[in-house]
């Protein structure tokens, strides 16, 4: 409801000088002046202009209570059109403004409460002249009093509505209610706004979320194609080669090509699960304890791996977990695709006191960085800055390669 108000201003306005005239009308029990409805009209006509400017309504509503006290006339709804017009601006004018004009209010009226105060303390010490009368008594007629002296001496009082206090205090309380309605208007706009920048805040966080989860799934996506493939590529070459000298070799490579091609197919179904694209397996999440298997499926196709666990191994966090299987997965990965054919790889899982230490290391014939297009060694750096860690990787001084990482476990 209050905000449908504050969305039509105007149409407030008009409800408002209906209201008071109306009022005005009922009020108005015995039939006044022409001058005091024309007045009237001015402060009701004023009233239209609430919202626009508030300062002409102040304006106009006061001089016409002025006008009306000059003129005699009893308190009537109009006339709070002054404490209206001061109300408006104090709540959306300016507060320097609305401060001046209260300012000047209460030196009208203090003007006005002295001025009466005047007029009828000498009104009522003047002597009130005695018009000569022939008095004719009868004594059968009833006795009366003439009270048209009294009466005359009462309509000269000037009409001051309760006093500098009154006025003053209505004054006031219309200045302080406007003042009060400001700050809950800006209260409110601070607020709107606050939860305007949280709902933004949110869908912002929401999309960096989901843009940070795509990202983790197309860094899983990689690993696992990448690796399978290199490792499916090897075992169907070792296959091609044992095929005439000896089909029991080709045959296991044949098995192994199978093993791996399942398992990749297993965890890319979960992948694309998370993304809604298939119902995902619920098979637990490689990890450490599968890094001998890892090593296993290398030594199969035909590369020489050394795996070794150095301190006393703990459980770890599903994301140190999954970063150590990772990165181990794409250094073997590398080391397939780069350090060629005779090169042999050792891997050292260190458990120390709040860390896990990663390092894969090869003999091959890599002397740089693997160069390309992949991004296997951006996407293990990025896994372990996330977790707070350190990484490493370059070649070594002798040769090979060697990848290092520190995970915080």
């Amino acid at each position: 409801m209050l905000a449908f108000l504050r969305s039509r201003p105007r149409a407030v306005d008009r409800v408002l000088t209906l209201l008071v005239g109306l009022s005005t009308v009922v009020s108005a029990d015995d039939p006044e002046g022409f001058e005091w409805w024309l007045t009237s009209l001015v402060a009701l006509a004023s009233l239209l202009v609430r919202h626009r400017n508030p300062t002409i309504t102040f304006a106009a509503g006061a001089t016409v209570s002025l006008l009306h006290l000059a003129m005699g006339n009893d308190l009537r709804p109009v006339d709070v059109v002054g404490l209206i017009g001061l109300f408006s601006v104090a709540a959306w004018g300016s507060r320097r403004r609305s401060v001046a004009l209260l300012a000047v209010g209460l030196l009208a009226a203090g003007a006005w409460a002295f001025h009466a105060s005047e007029t009828n303390t000498a009104n009522t010490r003047a002597p009130v002249p005695l018009s000569p009368r022939i008095i004719v008594i009868d004594p059968l007629a009833p006795v009366t009093a003439d009270y048209s002296d009294t009466a005359a001496a009462e309509d000269d009082r000037v009409q001051d509505w309760g006093g500098f206090p009154a006025i003053g205090l209505s004054l006031g309380v219309a200045w302080l209610a406007g003042l009060n309605t400001r700050q809950r208007r800006i209260r409110l706009a601070v607020l709107e706004q606050r939860a305007t920048d949280l709902e933004r805040e949110r869908d912002t966080q929401a999309a960096l979320a989901v843009a940070a989860e795509r990202g983790r799934i197309s860094r899983e996506l990689h690993d696992v194609v990448a690796h399978a493939l290199s490792v499916v590529v090897l075992q169907a070459q070792g296959a091609q080669a044992e095929l005439e000298r000896r089909p029991e070799r080709s045959r296991e490579a044949l098995d192994a090509i199978v093993d791996t091609g399942r398992t990749a197919l297993s965890e890319i179904r979960r992948l694309l699960g998370a993304l809604g694209q298939d119902e995902p397996e619920w098979a637990p999440r490689p990890g450490a304890e599968r890094l001998p298997r890892l090593a296993a499926d290398i030594r199969s196709a035909g590369t020489p791996v050394e795996f070794r666990v150095e301190g006393e191994p703990r459980p770890l966090s599903s994301t140190v977990d999954l970063a150590a299987y990772r990165i181990v997965q794409e250094s073997l990965t590398n080391v397939l695709k780069h350090a060629g054919p005779d090169a042999s790889v050792t891997i050292v899982l260190r458990y120390g006191p709040g860390t896990l230490e990663i390092e894969v290391t090869d003999d091959g014939i890599a002397a740089e960085a693997p160069s390309g297009t992949g991004h296997g060694l951006e996407g293990m750096r990025e896994r372990v800055n996330v977790l707070g860690g350190t990484f490493d990787a370059g070649p070594r001084p002798d040769r090979g390669f060697a990848v290092r990482a520190s995970l915080p476990s």
